[in-house]
């Protein structure tokens, strides 16, 4: 059950739970770009990604990459609408004017070289002998693509382009069994256009995904692709160069991406990330937004402040922190490796609530990815004849395997120091084995 679904009965019984959903949904922006580009590839018209988005928006238990995926294939339009203005500039957000798209149009994905790389990769999945034979001679897995999954046809059309010579060789060698599936040097022409396209957006998933990326990324990875999209239309606009088949995906994947982009307003979170980012800040909103965005997000991030944290007590007891370990490095290597002045603890001291807000916010991450790999790594933890473990123990065992995983633990049995506490005992000095039940 999903975080929005939850207050509906939950706020009916206890009264005096004050809580927002609309106000504190955060979306996963590896989500959001999904649907976008199954929209660049996939959708047929408005109407389809409208019908697809409301379904999905409104139905908050399903998978939402897979209900998108799904009302958006089984939704079947019969004319094209114009593109709805949204959030972005007047000037931008204009639909392109009679792209000659024929109204049976079915996205990228209907077009016959797509069609023959994902025969090929059919035909090679079809048998252990196909796929020694490619291989040998290609030395590069070409992949398959599917319909949930936008990376999946990237992947595809992406290695195939990288192998070029050898696949066209392989064409040639095997042209019986894949008479129909010969790509000539039109479709390779056609497929360079979607792969140029879609690489930006492939650089942007594996960002958000790493240790580096936080909510504060969101809106300028969002105005980052927005941009792109905006761009790729004026450039395949231009005499010489039009191509209303790019035109029209475009239109598709930029009004799901703008859609997305206007729900932010509901959550204040997103624009005080930005300006609790110290790479960002207010200049950042005033450099790249116009001026009439700028008052609605400096007042929710204010609305935040005052409702949450500003009268936040706070202990005035000095915590205390271990002395860090002394430095193997020289005397220039610990200068660079040290921390930047805000981030000390003592610094923190001097705007204890400020200090709280910025830490709530920007250890959020923008993908769902590794909060997701968590629950199902603990899921694994407590197996079937382990549910008596307690959720403190749990959350122990689950902390100390990703610090392992990250390198921040080095094993002693490796040359390093190891688990520097002792592991047989909780905070309270109880052995981690005793109180198998939760409270």
């Amino acid at each position: 059950m999903q975080l929005q679904t939850i207050p509906s009965w939950i706020l009916s019984d206890i009264e005096w739970i004050d809580f927002n959903p609309k106000r504190r949904r955060i979306r996963c922006i590896g989500h959001i770009i999904n649907l976008s580009l199954q929209s660049f590839l996939l959708a047929r018209s408005k109407e389809a990604l409208t019908a697809a988005l409301n379904a999905t928006i409104g139905d908050e238990s399903v998978d939402i990459v897979d209900h998108f995926a799904a009302t958006l294939a089984e939704t079947i339009s019969q004319k094209e609408e114009p593109v709805l203005r949204g959030k972005r500039p007047e000037s931008t957000a204009k639909a392109s004017q009679k792209t000659g798209i024929d109204e049976e149009y079915t996205g990228w994905q209907g077009i016959p070289a797509l069609q023959k790389l994902h025969n090929l990769a059919v035909w090679l999945r079809s048998s252990s002998l196909h796929s020694d034979n490619w291989r040998n001679a290609v030395g590069l897995r070409l992949g398959i693509d599917n319909a949930t999954r936008w990376s999946s046809g990237y992947k595809v059309i992406d290695n195939a382009i990288r192998k070029k010579v050898q696949i066209n060789q392989f064409l040639l060698d095997h042209d019986r069994e894949l008479e129909d599936t010969v790509l000539s040097g039109s479709h390779w022409d056609l497929l360079t256009k979607p792969q140029a396209f879609l690489q930006p957006f492939a650089s942007v998933t594996l960002y958000a995904e790493g240790k580096c990326s936080s909510v504060s990324q969101s809106l300028f990875l969002m105005d980052a692709l927005l941009f792109h999209y905006e761009s790729s239309k004026v450039r395949h606009s231009r005499p010489g160069s039009m191509d209303t088949r790019m035109l029209h995906a475009i239109e598709k994947g930029w009004f799901v991406s703008d859609r997305y982009y206007t729900m932010t307003e509901d959550v204040p979170v997103y624009a005080a990330a930005l300006l609790l980012n110290p790479s960002k800040r207010l200049a950042y909103i005033q450099q790249n937004w116009p001026r009439d965005w700028h008052e609605t997000a400096i007042a929710g991030a204010r609305d935040i402040w005052m409702t949450e944290y500003q009268g936040l007590a706070i202990s005035k007891e000095t915590e205390r922190h271990p002395a860090p370990l002394p430095s193997k490095k020289d005397g220039q290597l610990s200068f660079l490796f040290r921390s930047i002045e805000w981030s000390r603890h003592e610094q923190w001291a001097q705007y204890p609530r400020l200090s709280r807000m910025a830490i709530d916010i920007l250890s959020i991450p923008s993908e769902s990815a590794e909060p997701e790999r968590a629950f199902s790594g603990a899921r694994r933890t407590a197996s079937w004849d382990r549910l008596r473990i307690t959720c403190k123990n749990l959350e122990k065992v689950e902390c100390i395997g990703n610090w392992l995983r990250e390198g921040l633990i080095v094993p002693s049995g490796e040359g390093g120091l190891g688990l520097v506490c002792n592991p047989l005992a909780g905070d309270d000095g109880v052995p981690m084995d005793v109180g198998l039940q939760d409270d």
